[in-house]
């Protein structure tokens, strides 16, 4: 018998050729064959015989060829090859287009099996290119019988190449359970074996349901072993004590010109709580746009540093750093040192000496001695070259832009030492993006989660509508008399050039346009991925100042940018945005409380689906029920822009299937409890996963 990691090359007859060929199919090894699951099935059971064959039925024959060959269409210029099918109960003839091969591949007195769909001509009944392939007459049928799986594939390598490598595989591979049998019992689960045979060879349509559920059972037992065994080295590790401040706090909370709302309570309560605990922090703090994290978060911030440790505070892109170092400033800059650290902006603030620019080298060198205790940057802050003194929380803004290996990451290299313990650092995540509670357990199994589900007060939700072409000289006429009044305008656009294919309008030429015509009594800023960094602040800085009045942006304003100051929003080819991400943008303006309008334009022929999607905006100010509708229609990957490096993809299983992840939450803590099986899992996930270098040994 073949392991799972034996390479695919052990087949017969898998040649260098189609080794290289099923490589850019990701199989390469017997497993990687066994677990490429087919994306259909043709319905071939329907066995029936030439004089009982019935137009428009999809049947299945078996004969011998009395007559074929292969002609070319004097008009058409096609290859047609016609063969006649004798069974002893009639005659029926076969064509197939352009497949002249064929004439060579079969031949008169050759026996047969044939599937296709019975047709009518002039001529009497016939079956257009059904599939075929060669039989004894005392041997199996594969490829045009039963239910028959389909799978993708490339040019150069056939379905029935594919098939019968997968069948191969299949027949020669030790496969071995990693479920206890009570468990597959209690939930009415096949084995695997049974599992991954009706997959490739079903019976029936019952086969194929039945192994689904399994496998998909597998899919999200695996993505919870996954979250639990990081959970689990987290939890093996000590953490620094973080005291509880309360004059601290209070002062802190005082100085702001808001109050803080029941739920933001609650969760600095909760997250305060977990600081004050010897085991690492592992918690997900989500809030609509809008909702106040951040203010959760310097909280957090302060009673670290307060207790003497460090915060880095990591953000997605080098403009929200920015503002975030603004902010937290803000907030704390009377209190302790601060930095901002990206790749192209190192500033430290220090109490009673304000806000001065300095060399990486010297931030660098402030975060070794501890002299800075809480730094403000993107991803850079994880890279190697940056050591920290007693870094004590991590804190993530937009936790689906950071994935398992750079949580790993901490565990291994943001070690120190004190009162001769290895410690590691506290862990918040936050993000914006609403996440069903199902979804959350899938991807995020190793985090706690705490919601923020109450907006501020006197937040009025944002006004919004489809603008059709006409009503464009409508809307700007309204948004002029908003400018007027001293207020300010986002204008999104998708992309920096010009691109006829998308048909999408350019963030170069919209301004151009608008600086020149609807706008051009007014201050218009530009704002997109390719400038600099410094311009970008710059820009940035200009428009919270209200030195523009406008600004035209590309998608680098989605994330937790704050303008107070602007109450409109523009986003042109509104129908090429997932609705998750319509509603971050539409969270950006309206922030001071006053009333705020969001403006949705669609690209030319966008179509009744982008139709749909836009009214589902206008319809939900919430932002957890167009995430579910982003979900439904777009699916997670899109929703999240990127994948979960270092996670299982998901085939088969359903994010939607609340019960079913329940069930696998609990299935892989009883799992990891038992020694045994504990085993099994850990040798399955390591295989499955591919990521033996990040998950816990």
């Amino acid at each position: 018998m073949l392991s799972f990691n034996t390479p695919i090359s052990a087949i017969s007859g898998v040649g260098e050729t189609i080794l290289n060929k099923l490589a850019k199919l990701g199989i390469t090894t017997i497993g990687q064959a066994i677990y490429y699951y087919p994306f259909r099935y043709d319905d071939f059971r329907h066995r029936t015989t030439i004089n009982r064959a019935v137009t428009g039925e999809v049947v299945n024959i078996v004969g011998t060829i009395d007559i074929i060959s292969t002609r070319r269409s004097p008009r058409q210029h096609i290859y047609v090859t016609e063969a006649i099918l004798n069974d002893g109960t009639g005659k029926l003839r076969v064509v197939w287009f352009n497949q002249p091969f064929l004439s060579r591949n079969l031949q008169a007195g050759d026996y047969v099996s044939l599937a296709g769909k019975i047709s009518q001509d002039l001529l009497g009944p016939l079956i257009i290119s059904p599939q075929y392939e060669k039989v004894n007459k005392t041997g199996g049928i594969q490829h045009t019988s039963g239910l028959v799986p389909v799978y993708s594939t490339i040019s150069g390598l056939t379905i029935k190449q594919l098939r019968v490598i997968i069948n191969r595989a299949l027949t020669l591979a030790k496969i071995e359970e990693w479920l206890p049998p009570d468990l597959l019992k209690a939930q009415k689960l096949l084995t695997l074996k049974e599992a991954l045979i009706n997959i490739h060879r079903p019976k029936n349509w019952t086969d194929i349901e039945a192994a689904r559920h399994r496998l998909a059972f597998d899919e999200l037992v695996t993505l919870q072993l996954q979250g639990q065994l990081i959970r689990e080295k987290w939890q093996a590790s000590q953490a620094p004590l973080i005291k509880f401040n309360e004059v601290l706090t209070k002062k802190i909370i005082s100085s702001w010109s808001f109050q803080l709302t029941d739920d933001q309570r609650r969760c600095s309560w909760q997250i305060l709580q977990d600081l004050g605990g010897n085991q690492p922090m592992l918690r997900l703090l989500q809030g609509d746009v809008g909702s106040g994290k951040t203010a959760v978060a310097i909280l957090a911030m302060a009673n670290t540093a307060d207790s003497g440790y460090q915060v880095a505070f990591i953000a997605p892109s080098e403009v929200l750093a920015h503002q975030h170092f603004q902010t937290v400033v803000a907030s704390l800059g009377n209190f302790f040192s601060i930095g901002l650290l990206t790749r192209t902006q190192q500033f430290l603030s220090e109490p009673g000496k304000g806000i001065k620019k300095i060399g990486k080298k010297q931030l660098a060198k402030a975060l070794a001695s501890g002299q800075c205790l809480i730094v403000i940057g993107t991803q850079a802050l994880l890279q190697e070259s940056v050591d920290f003194y007693k870094l004590g929380l991590l804190i993530v803004d937009e936790q689906h832009r950071f994935g398992v290996e750079q949580r790993q990451l901490l565990l291994n290299k943001k070690l120190f030492t004190e009162d001769s313990k290895n410690l590691i650092a506290h862990f918040l995540a936050m993000t914006a993006t609403p996440i069903p509670r199902s979804l959350a357990l899938s991807l995020y199994g190793d985090l706690n989660l705490s919601v923020i589900k109450t907006m501020p007060p006197g937040r009025l939700p944002v006004i919004t509508k489809i603008v059709e072409d006409e009503g464009r000289d409508k809307m700007y006429k309204f948004i002029r008399q908003l400018l007027d009044r001293g207020e300010q305008a986002f204008i999104i656009c998708p992309l920096v050039d010009p691109s006829d294919k998308l048909a999408v309008k350019a963030v170069t030429d919209e301004f151009n346009r608008l600086v020149n015509g609807e706008l051009k009594n007014y201050k218009v800023g530009l704002l997109h991925g390719r400038l600099s960094g410094a311009n970008k602040q710059a820009v940035m800085a200009d428009f919270v100042a209200g030195n523009y009045q406008v600004l035209v942006a590309t998608a680098v304003i989605e994330l937790g940018i704050d303008v107070p100051g602007a109450t409109v929003m523009v986003i042109e080819s509104a129908d090429r945005f997932g609705l998750a991400q319509l509603h971050q943008y539409r969270g950006r303006v309206g922030r001071r409380g006053q009333q705020a309008y969001c403006f949705l334009l669609k690209s030319p022929g966008s179509g009744t689906l982008a139709e749909r999607r836009l009214r589902a905006v206008v319809k939900y100010n919430s932002g957890q029920e167009l995430a579910r509708l982003d979900l439904m229609w777009r699916g997670p990957g899109e929703l999240y822009g990127y994948e979960q490096t270092g996670f299982v993809e998901l085939q088969l299983a359903n994010i939607f299937d609340q019960d079913l992840i329940m069930v696998a939450h609990k299935a892989a803590l009883a799992v990891l409890s038992d020694r045994v099986w504990r085993h099994k899992a850990m040798a399955h996930l390591a295989w499955k996963s591919g990521v033996l270098d990040v998950l816990p040994q």
